[in-house]
């Protein structure tokens, strides 16, 4: 077993009574693992959660919060900056930047998901598959895990929310195509 660290989005208002449901069916099941930031708009669910995968962790941590009766709108993706993406693969800004514009390493780094002048916003989940296919940098497989576990369950939260908004007749269309 490893311990995952992630948030989930919440829609809010977050009440003070699904908030104390979460506590009580996280005690009920084992111990209280994760921490509410909220307010009106909604807010953040941060966990630490022990299981066997990312994916299992994640997708227990949803089902937790739904259950205190809470609407998750997403699994926070790890988004990082350049100078981050060094720091966790222990390099130096500078050896990131050449990756990032192609001037050493196999070429084919991720393209950022938020493009900006500076510093753009790369998926940490592409970014460490990327240097673990090219064994540049350390990578935390934990982490990258983690991320590759978030963008997942982000997209099915996606196509669940899109479901909902389809004609009936149509509904199957888009679950055969995700099944």
């Amino acid at each position: 077993m490893y311990t995952y660290w992630f948030d989930l989005q919440v829609s809010g208002p977050v009440t003070e009574d699904q908030v104390e449901a979460l506590g009580d069916l996280l005690t009920a099941n084992g111990g209280i693992d994760a921490t509410v930031q909220a307010g009106r708009e909604g807010g953040l669910v941060g966990f630490s959660r022990e299981a066997d995968t990312a994916l299992h962790a994640v997708i227990s941590a949803v089902e937790d919060v739904r259950a205190a009766g809470m609407t998750v709108t997403g699994a926070k993706e790890d988004l990082v900056v350049t100078e981050e993406i060094a720091a966790r693969a222990k390099v130096t800004a500078a050896a990131a930047r050449y990756w990032i514009v192609g001037e050493r390493g196999p070429g084919g780094f991720p393209a950022p998901k938020v493009r900006h002048p500076r510093n753009s916003l790369y998926s940490w989940a592409q970014v460490s598959g990327w240097l673990a296919a090219a064994k540049l940098g350390e990578v935390d497989h934990a982490a990258a895990e983690v991320a590759r576990a978030c963008a997942l369950v982000n997209a099915a939260l996606t196509v669940r929310a899109g479901m909902r908004e389809l004609p009936a007749h149509d509904r199957p269309l888009l679950a055969r195509l995700v099944g």
